[in-house]
């Protein structure tokens, strides 16, 4: 899981602690759902597409 305070302050994020706190729990609770279900993804689940340039004359 990321260190979302060490982060912050890698970062040069200037805030006080209190509210570090309430920006990094809320990130940690939302990457505790997300991460097994972004395990599941498979390649062909991915929404990308594929932009190709024709020449035109």
């Amino acid at each position: 899981m990321k260190d979302w305070r060490a982060m912050a302050k890698a970062g040069g994020l200037e805030v006080s602690e209190r509210d570090l706190e309430r920006i990094a729990g809320p990130l940690e609770t939302l990457e505790e759902a997300f991460r097994p279900l972004a395990k599941e993804l498979k390649a062909e689940d991915e929404p990308a597409t594929a932009f190709h340039a024709e020449e035109t004359e």
